[in-house]
C-alpha cells in the first residue's frame, strides 16, 4: 500500500504506515506496541499472550479489515477514517457474539432436553446415540456420535464431516454407518443404537430389500448388526 517495502503479509497487516493509521488510533488495543515482529505467526503469538479473549477477537476482525482496505486502496483508491473502522468492527463483533450466544443457549436447551429423556441401556450394553446435520447449500454434512455405558458415563465421542451430500436421509444413514463402524473398530458387541431418524431405523429393521438412494448404506449397516447383539430404535 505504501510502495516503500516488499509487500509481505506482516508488512501489509502490521508494519505498513497505512496500517499503522489503524493500529495507532486511540481506540486500538495495540496503539503503543512496537512493530518488530519477524512474521505473522510471531505477531499472532504476541497477540494471544498479551490480549484477553474479547480484545483478541476484535484485533482478528481488524486484521481482516486491514487486508480488505488494502484491496479497496489498490482497486478503488479509497481509504476510510480509522475510527470508523473500529466503530464498525465493534458493532459487527457485538452482533456476531449475540447471535453466537443465542445459538449456544438454544443448543444447551436442546442438549438438556435430550439428557432428560435419555434412558440408560440394560446391563451389559452400551447405548450409541448418533445424529447428522446437513447444509444443503454447501453440500456438507456433520456427524455426531456418543457412546455411553449402563451408568450413563460417556465412553467415546466422535465428530466427522462429509462433503457432497445433499439428501437428509443419506446423511442420517451415513451417520448410522459411521456409528456402526466405530463400534466395530472398538469391538463393542452389545449395543443399543438410538437416533431420531425414523425412516432410517425402519429401513434397517425391515426384512424387505431396501430401495432407496441410501440402500447400499443400509445394507452395510445390516451386515454389521447381524454380527453382533444389537438393537436399533428411533426417538421422536
Amino acid at each position: 500500500m505504501c510502495n516503500a517495502e516488499e509487500e509481505t503479509l506482516i508488512h501489509v497487516l502490521w508494519e505498513c504506515p497505512a496500517a499503522n493509521d489503524l493500529w495507532g488510533d486511540d481506540a486500538s488495543y495495540v496503539k503503543k506496541w512496537t512493530r518488530s515482529e519477524v512474521d505473522f505467526l510471531e505477531l499472532w503469538e504476541q497477540l494471544r499472550c498479551r490480549l484477553n479473549k474479547n480484545q483478541l477477537e476484535e484485533v482478528a476482525v481488524m486484521l481482516r479489515k486491514v487486508w480488505l482496505k488494502r484491496n479497496e486502496w489498490i482497486f478503488e483508491k479509497r481509504w476510510d477514517c480509522p475510527r470508523n473502522s473500529f466503530i464498525a468492527t465493534r458493532v459487527a463483533l457485538q452482533e456476531f457474539q449475540e447471535v453466537q450466544a443465542q445459538a449456544h443457549q438454544s443448543w444447551q436447551k436442546k442438549a438438556q432436553q435430550l439428557l432428560e429423556t435419555w434412558e440408560k441401556p440394560e446391563r451389559g450394553f452400551v447405548k450409541v446415540n448418533w445424529n447428522a446435520s446437513l447444509d444443503v447449500k454447501r453440500k456438507r454434512m456433520e456427524i455426531g456420535i456418543i457412546i455411553r455405558d449402563e451408568e450413563g458415563e460417556a465412553l467415546v465421542a466422535e465428530c466427522d464431516i462429509k462433503n457432497n451430500v445433499v439428501n437428509a436421509a443419506v446423511a442420517e444413514s451415513l451417520a448410522l454407518r459411521k456409528a456402526a463402524d466405530l463400534c466395530s473398530d472398538l469391538n463393542i458387541q452389545k449395543a443399543i443404537f438410538e437416533g431420531d431418524a425414523k425412516e432410517i431405523v425402519e429401513a434397517v429393521l425391515s426384512e424387505e430389500e431396501a430401495v432407496f438412494d441410501f440402500s447400499s448404506i443400509i445394507d452395510d449397516v445390516k451386515f454389521h448388526f447381524r454380527k453382533y447383539d444389537t438393537l436399533v430404535y428411533s426417538i421422536c
